[in-house]
């Protein structure tokens, strides 16, 4: 006997919105879980901007297969009324995703994932809505928001079960315990920490795999104050090295696939155990394909042998973790890479052949208690290495450092309302920052940047 599961991206609802490679990458591990242990699994994504409904709507995309979601504009929560812009909802219509339900049959349970937390309004519609369409069907809701805000995804979305951390090694005997229908995973005893014994996701059920995730580690070992990464994942490990060549392999070769986002939180680190070992392979093996780190990477690992090895596997996208050129801020931060291991960095990789447009550098505005200054001194720092500055808004997470510090100096409560962790919200409600804060740096930003591309020294990537 094998029952089958229904799988679920519900949409997000925001005030802005990009797919920049975003993918409900354990959701897609779950359904090939549930595939090889003998049961059917049906995946729809609330956010799909290719779904044939959208065909003539959708956005022109964008360089290496990122794109605009489509959007429909929606009443903002009494929450949020006093935000001046217009809240939207980012995927697929209602209609089309109650006619995609109505084409499958009532599934045995019904597995929702979940993102940031503040797009919870996008699980508790489309949790109503499944529970219109399958009233009998046990609902059971993981992911980032359901791990780090449990109590109100229980209350609020109203789910049957909600599950926090990593659900592909329990996922087989939680569906037997909820539904009564064995649901045998094979994982060995004693090997759940493993990352090699997870199957390929089910890439196949993803309508486009010209671009796809790629997942090399979980966990991170750093203990920076403004990150969950140990919530989410306690401990920090990898896939082999071969492993992570086969997958790629088969994805270009099978999947003619052309792009890949790497979503480690950690993927340089320890390079002569890791990454080296995966470009050398991949290398062996004569695979072409192009690379990006949306998730960002850490300063003091690129040496220059590791630019030249990224710039010979096909990276296009390199965003670097840099926060900010305050080293008295980056300690508090718990940071130990600092302004000038990111400098050297960009030394590096532009030796190693790459534009300056290639190369990134997240920087975050609006912390508690961050000046406006801090951010322009690191908008000067990041152009006079040679990179691009990219304004990260803080966005404040449960069980983090920083996060006590934003309940202490917000002006709403934070810590009961997820919606006010957005990082469009954020600084509308932090007692040291505002609208026209922001403005005036991503004013200052652009000037700086558009004297950057007007130099004569500037560099356009090759593509």
């Amino acid at each position: 006997m094998s029952g089958s599961a229904l799988l679920i991206n519900p949409w997000i609802y925001d005030f802005a919105a990009f797919d920049m490679w975003a993918f409900p990458l354990g959701l897609l591990y779950l359904s090939s879980i549930l595939k090889n242990a003998g049961w059917e699994a049906h995946y729809i994504d609330c956010a799909n901007r290719r779904h044939p409904t959208l065909r003539d709507k959708i956005p022109k995309e964008k360089l290496f297969h990122q794109g605009r979601y489509y959007d429909v504009r929606v009443e903002k929560p009494k929450a949020l009324h006093f935000v001046p812009r217009h809240y939207k909802r980012y995927g697929i219509s209602e209609e089309a995703f109650v006619q995609d339900l109505l084409n499958i049959k009532t599934p045995d349970v019904i597995l929702v994932t979940s993102r940031m937390t503040y797009w919870y309004p996008g699980v508790k519609r489309a949790i109503k809505i499944l529970r219109q369409c399958f009233p009998g069907t046990p609902i059971i809701l993981g992911g980032i928001y359901a791990t780090l805000c449990p109590d109100h995804a229980r209350n609020v979305c109203k789910p049957d079960h909600v599950f926090a951390g990593e659900a592909e090694t329990h996922i087989g005997e939680l569906i037997n315990e909820i539904t009564g229908i064995p649901c045998k995973t094979d994982f060995p005893a004693g090997d759940r920490a493993s990352l090699d014994i997870l199957p390929l996701p089910d890439y196949e059920s993803l309508p486009d795999t010209t671009a796809l995730p790629l997942e090399t580690s979980r966990g991170c070992p750093y203990h920076c104050s403004y990150c969950a990464s140990r919530k989410l994942i306690p401990r920090y490990r990898r896939k082999s090295p071969e492993r992570i060549a086969d997958e790629i392999q088969y994805a270009v070769e099978q999947l003619k696939t052309e792009d890949f986002a790497f979503y480690d939180d950690a993927l340089l680190f320890e390079p002569e155990k890791h990454f080296e070992k995966i470009a050398d392979e991949i290398a062996r093996r004569g695979i072409r394909a192009r690379f990006h780190t949306p998730n960002g990477v850490f300063a003091n690992e690129i040496t220059p042998k590791i630019a030249e090895a990224m710039k010979a596997m096909g990276f296009h996208t390199i965003r670097i973790s840099l926060e900010t050129a305050s080293v008295k801020r980056l300690s508090e931060m718990n940071r130990a890479i600092l302004p000038s291991h990111f400098k050297e960095a960009v030394k590096n990789l532009r030796s190693a052949g790459f534009a300056s447009t290639e190369i990134g550098a997240y920087i975050m505005a609006g912390l508690p208690n961050q000046t406006k200054e801090e951010t322009r001194e690191a908008i000067d720092f990041v152009i006079e290495c040679g990179a691009i500055p990219h304004i990260a808004e803080y966005s404040p997470i449960p069980e983090t450092k920083e996060w006590r510090r934003a309940v202490e100096t917000s002006i709403k409560d934070i810590a009961n309302e997820p919606l006010y962790h957005n990082n469009s919200v954020y600084y509308l409600i932090n007692r040291n920052f505002d609208i026209n804060i922001l403005d005036e740096l991503k004013h200052y930003l652009q000037e700086r940047i558009r004297g950057m591309r007007n130099a004569p020294s500037f560099v356009k990537p090759e593509v």
